[in-house]
């Protein structure tokens, strides 16, 4: 949990401002509209491949940075229902299932992080339920500093078992060393008495 805690960080940290994180060309986002419903419900958790344009179709679910001054430049995810070329560039109009008419403004093809390969509403609400703080605080910090205690005890327990079973060795070679100096003068002691 803490390595890929880590490793999110560092990849939103690295990313650079307009850009969305990404992993080997897949980015995650969570679903906070009902604009797909039913096939992807609100808070469901989807995951975006990136995908070159000429490989989109029509059906095909996008992720992209939507036109729409209501939204001002989110990330929204719909359903492409057409496709044009114009000037050798891409346009994609898009709808959300839930929707009875297309969007209003087109998505350039520069304005599209990918095509949907995933989504789970399962995960969503499990991302949804870690990312409140409260919950966040309960189910995963707690835990951490109980197994971080823990392994602090530990490891105090161990250092001071070997600081133990040192001292025991010094007292033992020490105790062999004066037996062995009282036998080596008596052993002197019984050469000059003979």
């Amino acid at each position: 949990v803490i390595i890929c805690a880590v490793v999110v960080l560092l990849i939103v940290v690295t990313t650079p401002k307009g850009e969305v994180p990404s992993l080997f060309g897949y980015s995650l986002f969570r679903v906070m509209t009902g604009s797909m419903e039913p096939q992807i419900p609100v808070d469901s958790l989807i995951i975006v491949k990136e995908t070159e344009p000429e490989l989109l179709q029509p059906g095909d679910v996008i992720s992209f940075f939507s036109k729409d001054p209501a939204l001002k430049g989110a990330v929204n995810t719909h359903r492409i229902t057409e496709i044009y070329v114009e000037d050798g560039e891409y346009l994609f109009v898009t709808r959300g299932d839930a929707n009875n008419v297309d969007d209003q403004y087109h998505t350039l093809q520069g304005d599209v992080i990918g095509k949907v390969v995933f989504s789970s509403t399962l995960f969503g609400k499990a991302v949804s339920l870690i990312s409140n703080p409260l919950i966040f605080l309960v189910a995963i910090l707690l835990p951490l500093v109980f197994l971080l205690a823990h392994s602090l005890y530990d490891s105090f327990n161990v250092a001071r078992k070997l600081a133990k079973a040192e001292e025991e060795k010094a007292v033992r070679e020490a105790i062999e060393n004066i037996k062995k100096e009282k036998e080596d003068k008596r052993g002197m002691q019984n050469g000059r008495n003979t």
